[in-house]
């Protein structure tokens, strides 16, 4: 049985060569800041819009409505927090908690807890700022969600496919149990290393 010794050892050296390039901060691969995307890594003074009814979730109610024209995007975050987004750039926030938030840091008219070991809550409030306001932050001890899978390293990862598949078809072949041990162990070890490889790439 003919085994591909030579592209298993290429293909070896590709796997080394690409763990260094493996994962990549979200914000060396998407520097553009957009509606897409400003509440990962970002950095914004949030200006307060003080509400002239008694109850400020009645303001949000009525300035969702008056926006809802030029409304491109309308999200609530798990921790409560309400955004809407407009076809300007306006970026309008209604939160309880302001300075350290997940992976940014926004603050309002420059107040806010910027620790992120404090989670503290205030009144409700309402804040605007715009994209072209936005600025790349990237907190000392940057969390494991905004360490992405570099799409580069799944690109070139699977120039092993067709490799995998042929040790897969040996491995599952008759004549592969009168292999010596150690070619067997060759076989085995790269098609189990490449196959887990690949599916961690999906």
């Amino acid at each position: 049985m003919d085994i591909p010794r030579q592209a298993i050892e290429d293909a070896k050296q590709l796997v080394d060569q690409l763990n260094s390039i493996k994962h990549i901060h979200y914000r060396d691969l998407y520097q553009k800041i957009d509606h897409t995307n400003f509440q990962i890594c970002t950095k914004v003074d949030f200006n307060e819009i003080t509400s002239t009814y008694e109850n400020i979730k009645e303001m949000w109610g009525r300035l969702k409505n008056s926006l809802e024209p030029i409304t491109i995007l309308k999200h609530k975050s798990s921790s409560g927090s309400s955004y809407i987004v407009t076809e300007t750039g306006d970026v309008y926030r209604f939160s309880n908690h302001w300075g350290a938030v997940a992976s940014c840091e926004w603050t309002l008219d420059g107040t806010g807890e910027l620790m992120m070991s404090v989670f503290t809550t205030g009144p409700w409030q309402i804040g605007v700022a715009n994209l072209k306001d936005f600025q790349i932050f990237r907190r000392k001890n940057d969390r494991r969600v905004d360490i992405i899978l570099n799409p580069e390293w799944v690109r070139l990862i699977k120039v092993i496919i067709p490799l995998t598949e042929t040790l897969g078809l040996i491995k599952n072949s008759e004549d592969f149990k009168s292999l010596p041990g150690p070619d067997k162990q060759l076989v085995g070890a790269t098609h189990g290393k490449f196959h887990h490889i690949l599916k961690e790439s999906e």
